[in-house]
């Protein structure tokens, strides 16, 4: 497959289509957005921004990228790739097939996503974009070796024209459909991964002094959106070192969540073997 950067982009403020300019992006009425040294460009308005220093902070965007180039999330990263892979050879599409990571943190599904299509025989044409709302995590997505266009920007406004979009990936994150919707054309479909019920049950049981297993309720349609497709993927992987434990609590919620105790416990384990545990569900958008 051909694979390249995302190149359609509109202006976050007025939404008029953007050119590049020097090393800036400027829209017809003036606005401007200089390229930062690391190749990404802040596209995230202030009056979008929930706090002076938005989504993940820079520790734990060091502490995911180094969990995850163990490779211990590997098997997710497969799948998704898998269920993009059918996605791109299934669509009805004669122009480039644009996919965009919403999310996307510090980049590592997207760039496995990218090995995987460049080593597919097809002769499709894709584009690849990854936004974040965190400035850390998509100044260290930009320093990877991946053909993608790289934003700070939101979920809620993903600044890309109407219907331009053909999949849209939101892992580990809140789809916010509405927003999705407004850059995707009927038909266009979005990939959820979400943990389950046993993901991570070896952590949880050491930093909670109780655990509640809940299973998912029954699949239901998003506004806008008709489930499709479901797969799950279940593995282990062996965290071999103390600072491999720490990073992966670092970059989930439950860093949060634990008490003193809880981290206490875990700080003792030299070692770690956890369970994997995600479901992956594809979306449809709905004809309008």
């Amino acid at each position: 497959m051909l694979i390249a950067p995302a190149s359609s982009l509109i202006c976050p403020h007025d939404g008029a289509a953007m050119v590049v300019r020097g090393n800036s992006l400027v829209c017809p009425r003036g606005h401007s957005f200089d390229r930062a040294k690391e190749g990404y460009v802040n596209l995230l308005p202030v009056a979008d921004k929930a706090s002076l220093d938005p989504g993940d902070s820079k520790d734990m965007v060091a502490a995911r990228h180094k969990f995850l180039n163990t490779g211990a999330y590997a098997p997710i990263a497969s799948a998704v790739a898998e269920m993009a892979t059918s996605a791109i050879e299934t669509a009805d599409k004669n122009g480039p097939f644009s996919i965009l990571d919403a999310g996307c943190g510090e980049g590592y599904y997207l760039q496995a996503l990218a090995a995987a299509l460049a080593a597919h025989s097809s002769a499709a044409d894709v584009r690849l974009a990854g936004i974040d709302v965190s400035k850390w995590a998509v100044r260290a997505a930009a320093k990877r070796d991946v053909p993608a266009t790289w934003l700070v920007a939101s979920n809620r406004r993903p600044p890309f024209p109407p219907a331009s979009i053909d999949l849209i990936l939101c892992l580990f994150g809140f789809p916010l459909w509405a927003g999705f919707a407004a850059v995707q054309p009927p038909g266009a479909q979005v990939l959820l991964v979400d943990p389950g019920p046993d993901h991570l049950i070896e952590l949880r049981q050491i930093i909670y002094p109780q655990v509640r297993i809940v299973e998912r309720a029954p699949v239901a349609n998003a506004d806008g959106y008709t489930f499709a497709s479901e797969a799950r993927v279940r593995a282990s992987a062996h965290l071999a070192s103390p600072t491999i434990i720490a990073d992966l609590l670092l970059m989930t919620p439950h860093a949060h969540r634990a008490s003193a105790e809880g981290r206490s416990a875990l700080s003792t384990r030299a070692t770690l073997d956890v369970t994997i545990d995600v479901t992956l569900r594809m979306f449809t958008r709905n004809a309008i």
